[in-house]
């Protein structure tokens, strides 16, 4: 399983947007543009757009068009795991040819396949054992410590 920088900048981008809804507590849900996130997160605007156009087969996030438009989550941040993230954007998950479908021309005689499958398995149980909230806590922690030291 290789992870790509796009489940980097999707985690990055949500955690973001996660911060600038906060931010408009008044308002449930509140939609937040591409560009707002791509700005707080030093993203480029385009890419983290592809991004989050991925993102919505996930469910995680839905957006509206218009002036009032933008990105709102329809999930709760404990209620996403990276797995489902990275699922949608690493595709194929199996990044060595042993364990993609039919690409191993040793397939039958490989002695190694079941060491990259149990490292795959191992990688996606542990992202399916982190939550967007886990990020978001643990980002506060650093924003804190952070602002302590300076």
């Amino acid at each position: 399983m290789s992870l790509t920088i796009k489940s980097c900048y999707a985690i990055r981008g949500l955690y973001e947007m996660y911060k600038l809804q906060s931010r408009n507590k008044e308002e449930k849900n509140s939609k937040i543009s591409i560009s707002k996130i791509a700005e707080s997160s030093g993203i480029s605007q385009e890419f983290l757009a592809k991004i989050f156009a991925e993102l919505k087969k996930t469910k995680i996030v839905a957006s509206e068009k218009g002036k009032f438009g933008g990105f709102y989550f329809t999930k709760a941040p404990e209620e996403i795991n990276l797995s489902e993230i990275v699922e949608v954007l690493e595709v194929p998950l199996s990044s060595y040819d042993c364990i993609s479908e039919g690409e191993c021309e040793n397939q039958n005689n490989c002695p190694v396949e079941f060491v990259w499958r149990r490292v795959q398995d191992a990688i996606f149980n542990e992202l399916s054992n982190i939550t967007l909230k886990d990020v978001i806590e643990y980002g506060k922690k650093k924003e804190a410590l952070a602002a302590k030291s300076q």
